[in-house]
């Protein structure tokens, strides 16, 4: 039995870090025997979620989850040859390293959402943390760069994001064909997790007005997302 050590469940969603969720959805693709166990403090090798017990020892990061697995026989990218696996990881990086940090923006530092975020993330933490780890992503994303756009720069941003999305999606149920794939594993949670942002923004209105997208969340809660919320039941 494997186990995946994961942030909680929060929003509706099987974990509330996108990463969690592309590893949940990879251990089912694996066909692999596994277990959830959450913790609200990030830990491991690298300090950070979600980490993966094996008899072997413990696989940190999602990436190299992805990586262990495929060394255990699971077939991630089906049918896939070389140039359709190439462009499969930049549609993953696309989402893991660019759209996904519109995410975390308005997640830690928009007024309309971080009041709504807060309670659900941070459950029985020690007071005064509130202020620490919102100042703490702050000065994170103003070095990156993300927190330093206005909304409107950065909504022209994350529409380039997805339209590149709508494109590689075209009319297939999912991003590759006609079978779910490790991008389909990165992708989903990113879009999920801001169609559910407790907060109108500019990012959340971008993606709803794209009907294919929507169309491909609800398609993903429901095909790769049910079986992750009854192991999530059953653990619980």
């Amino acid at each position: 039995m494997l186990t995946l050590i994961s942030l909680p469940p929060a929003l509706g969603e099987p974990s509330n870090s996108p990463f969690c969720v592309k590893a949940m959805i990879l251990l089912e693709m694996s066909g692999l025997d596994w277990q959830p166990r959450f913790l609200r403090i990030p830990e491991g090798p690298y300090g950070k979620l979600p980490v993966l017990e094996t008899p072997q020892g413990v696989v940190p990061d999602s990436a190299l989850i992805q990586t262990w697995l495929e060394a255990q026989g699971a077939d991630v990218f089906p049918g896939f040859d070389g140039a359709a696996r190439g462009m499969a990881h930049a549609v993953m990086r696309l989402a893991e390293d660019s759209l996904r940090l519109q995410l975390v923006h308005d997640r830690w530092l928009d007024a309309r959402v971080w009041p709504q975020f807060f309670p659900h993330v941070f459950k029985d933490m020690p007071d005064g943390l509130e202020a620490k780890v919102q100042e703490s992503q702050r000065q994170g994303m103003t070095w990156q760069g993300i927190a330093r756009y206005s909304e409107e720069d950065r909504c022209t941003l994350a529409e380039m994001d997805l339209d590149a999305l709508v494109a590689v999606l075209g009319e297939g149920p999912w991003l590759f064909g006609a079978r779910p794939s490790a991008a389909d594993a990165s992708v989903l949670p990113v879009l999920s997790m801001i169609d559910r942002l407790p907060g109108e923004t500019a990012l959340r209105r971008a993606l709803r007005a794209r009907q294919s997208l929507m169309d491909y969340v609800a398609r993903g809660r429901e095909t790769l997302y049910a079986p992750l919320n009854d192991r999530i039941y059953v653990s619980g």
